[in-house]
């Protein structure tokens, strides 16, 4: 998982196109935008590539993975945090062998992670608070595009919408490796202490617009290491997603669709199923 950038031509006079991780999609004269976002950023990856301010000054219409509005919600906090207790009595720790539960310890204690207040919670929520933990020291700490364009949308009186429901997300993360759950606490403490070098090569991929390479380090990984979640988490999901693109093309109104960047990526992402149902996949370019 080796990503190097370049970076000279200080001496170009000719002008520079720059790539980033949107695209325009286009069929019958009817088009739109889709571009590939990270739920959380560093603060210094604002002000985002110009790519994006362009999609959203072309556009009155804007559809987001899911109803952000709600995510805020109490009534959604709590609906989440059910979703992820064991049921009759049973604790983290019986969901895992003892060579697991001890690694996971181990690990809790070196991050100042208080296990103890998790225990009625189920191996894909401690997983879930290993991976923000990490997100977070690694210095994660904005907000994410999706976020940052639903406030905006919403103080300019634009049109939004959704692409599945909270409650679908609730449940595609709640029963990820259901019945694996001894390797995926595994494969999260591992990658956990990967997680520098990985979100550095995927940021750059996504900001510089490297579709090859964060397929390389985010969806190749994914399939062989976690194929039950690669499945369910990506591809279940775009195979979900492809009719509500497809009859949001059919309006005359043209819109900007914002989706987790990996969802793009891959033989089963988004860009290549909407290229083999006949649609026109364009990158965007800007000149620098």
């Amino acid at each position: 998982m080796r990503f190097a950038v370049i970076c000279f031509l200080s001496l170009l006079s000719a002008a520079l196109q720059a790539e980033t991780f949107l695209w325009k999609v286009s069929k019958d004269n009817r088009h739109l935008y889709l571009g590939g976002t990270f739920h959380m950023l560093m603060p210094s990856d604002y002000p985002l590539p110009a790519e994006f301010e362009y999609a959203y000054e072309q556009v009155n219409w804007l559809v987001f993975e899911t109803d952000i509005a709600k995510l805020g919600s109490t009534e959604f906090q709590q609906k989440f945090q059910q979703a992820f207790v064991q049921p009759n009595g049973q604790t983290l720790q019986d969901q895992l062998s003892d060579n697991e539960w001890q690694r996971l310890q181990r690990y809790c204690q070196q991050r100042q992670i208080p296990l103890a207040q998790y225990q009625s919670m189920t191996v894909q929520f401690i997983s879930l608070v290993i991976v923000m933990h990490e997100l977070k020291r690694y210095g994660m700490t904005a907000e994410g595009v999706d976020n940052h364009f639903y406030l905006r949308a919403k103080a300019d009186g634009k049109v939004t919408s959704q692409l599945e429901s909270v409650d679908d997300q609730i449940r595609y993360l709640a029963t990820m490796a259901q019945g694996n759950e001894d390797n995926l606490i595994r494969q999260t403490i591992d990658d956990a202490q990967q997680l520098e070098q990985m979100m550095t090569q995927m940021r750059q991929s996504w900001r510089s617009g490297d579709l090859t390479t964060l397929t390389a380090t985010g969806i190749t990984p994914m399939q062989r290491d976690y194929p039950r979640i690669y499945q369910s988490l990506l591809v279940e999901r775009n195979n979900n997603w492809m009719p509500r693109i497809k009859k949001l093309l059919q309006h005359p109104e043209p819109k900007l669709i914002l989706v987790g960047a990996l969802h793009l990526a891959g033989p089963n992402g988004l860009l290549q199923q909407l290229q083999q149902a006949g649609y026109q996949v364009s990158q965007l370019t800007t000149v620098k």
